[in-house]
């Protein structure tokens, strides 16, 4: 456990953060506010939602440490979060929001057919579902490091940080958060980047002290095939996301959708290039990380900062883990919600909208849990990797129909096809 002083100033640093982050409560009054934002979002808004969730621990930890194992590899991530937005805003945004659906497997049904909206929109919830599992699991190690928590406890206290989160705002919360994490990520990563500089003797003393039997200024480092299909499932896993989409959905107009998608597409890329950055320093000088290069970052932090300034910056990545995880939850609770829930009437009759909304996000969070508990949470983290994949899967062939090929929408070859790609996915990813 840290000392008392790191743990006062954590818990004063998260508390307040997360303060700012809930502040947008007061504004959700109707199911449309949660799941939308009663469609009002400007450019800003849209891409606080996106990188509110699409930015979080992979983007931090997950960078430096690949940087430190692998070097310039590491911006795949975040390089290819920034081309898929710009490809959202240049091709997909306009469509997505003039159909003025809730749902990304809504808006396909509308040309496939129901029964394909419910086949997609049920594999696009199982791939954000399983990412949930893996926020839950970096939350937790977080608070184990600080606090020497329990696994219960860690997973009650995780539980209930991401329940305040997903009740009290929904998308327009999720914006909150998205915009504090920006702020957040952008000081934690750039000082600690400008130290790494500074400390490393600059880019060029760096480079020269890395291991020459190796390129590591190459993206494509750790194998040219594995790098290229990496990128490729960013590309579609992000384009096909119910969340990322959402925040197109809930745009004011097309205009704010597309440049929204274009702001994010601007921010998210340099993030990864200061996580390569101390990624890098710490393969120069501390070869002794190696032996558990996931640590690379917490390492970072608290070897180079003192306590008071750690704590909070741990405070901060808190907050950018458990954002994440809360907007997987709103995506997964959004296309239950919409695409099966509301269809029955005898509830949807006798609970509001909001209400409803508000117990499923619960609900998944509560199962999340009990994943966690059972102690499958090992073999799901294996499974990770099909996240992108699975929602890519379903969501990306008819999308791209519908944005180039619609003359083709009622090809019922087509609709085999679509059918078939998440299993065939499946099943080469098993074998």
């Amino acid at each position: 456990m840290q000392s008392f002083l790191y743990l006062v100033v954590f818990i004063v640093s998260f508390f307040f953060i997360s303060l700012l982050a809930v502040k947008s409560s007061g504004k959700v009054k109707t199911g449309s506010d949660f799941s939308l934002a009663n469609r009002s979002l400007n450019s800003a808004g849209v891409s606080w939602v996106i990188i509110g969730t699409l930015v979080g621990g992979v983007s931090t930890i997950g960078t430096v440490q690949t940087a430190y194992t692998h070097g310039l590899s590491a911006w795949i991530f975040t390089l290819g979060s920034g081309i898929s937005c710009f490809l959202l805003g240049c091709f997909f945004a306009k469509a997505l929001r003039e159909e003025g659906v809730v749902t990304v497997s809504e808006y396909l049904g509308n040309y496939f057919g129901k029964n394909f909206r419910y086949y997609s929109s049920a594999f696009n919830s199982t791939g954000m579902f399983i990412h949930i599992v893996g926020q839950f699991l970096a939350a937790m190690a977080i608070l184990q490091s600080v606090f020497a928590f329990s696994y219960t406890t860690s997973v009650f206290i995780t539980m209930a940080l991401i329940a305040v989160f997903v009740v009290s705002g929904g998308i327009a919360g999720a914006g909150t958060v998205g915009k504090i994490k920006f702020y957040m990520l952008y000081i934690i990563m750039f000082i600690s980047a400008m130290v790494s500089l500074y400390k490393g003797g600059g880019i060029s003393e760096i480079l020269s002290r890395l291991p020459q039997d190796k390129n590591m200024l190459s993206l494509f480092s750790y194998g040219t095939k594995t790098a290229v299909l990496d990128m490729t499932s960013m590309l579609v896993g992000v384009l096909s996301t119910q969340i990322y989409l959402q925040a197109i959905f809930s745009a004011k107009d097309v205009k704010e959708a597309r440049n929204g998608a274009f702001l994010s597409a601007v921010i998210i890329p340099p993030i990864g290039i200061l996580g390569i950055i101390i990624g890098l320093y710490l393969r120069a000088y501390f070869p002794e990380v190696a032996a558990n290069s996931a640590q690379a970052f917490p390492f970072f932090l608290n070897h180079t900062f003192p306590p008071l300034i750690s704590a909070f910056f741990s405070a901060g990545i808190l907050l950018i883990v458990l954002g994440t995880g809360t907007g997987l939850v709103l995506g997964v609770t959004t296309n239950i919600y919409t695409d099966f829930i509301s269809k029955i009437s005898l509830i949807s009759d006798k609970i509001s909208a909001l209400m409803l909304l508000r117990l499923c996000g619960l609900f998944i969070l509560f199962l999340s849990s009990c994943i966690v508990f059972s102690g499958l949470d090992s073999t799901i983290l294996k499974w990770s990797y099909m996240s992108m994949g699975l929602r890519g899967s379903s969501i990306f062939a008819g999308l791209w129909v519908l944005s180039f090929m619609k003359s083709y929408k009622n090809s019922k070859l087509l609709h085999f096809f679509l059918y078939m790609i998440p299993p065939i996915y499946i099943l080469f990813n098993v074998a």
